[in-house]
């Protein structure tokens, strides 16, 4: 099994809203738009995972 890079950010598309902002308990605000968000904080992403308005945009890799 591949062993995941927990430093790239991660691309979610928001199933809901094409431009919202996203504010985390701590205060962090994170913007949405064009229904995708780009999430680089592990807080973000574990915010993101877990909520049923966003999924995770496949990664394509292009062969060099």
């Amino acid at each position: 099994m591949a062993k995941t890079d927990n430093k790239s950010p991660v691309v979610f598309r928001d199933t809901e809203y094409k431009c919202r902002t996203i504010i985390l308990p701590d205060g962090t605000e994170h913007r949405v738009l064009h229904s995708h968000i780009t999430a680089a904080s592990p807080e973000l992403v574990s915010y993101l995972d877990a909520s049923s308005e966003f999924e995770r945009v496949p990664v394509t890799r292009v062969a060099a």
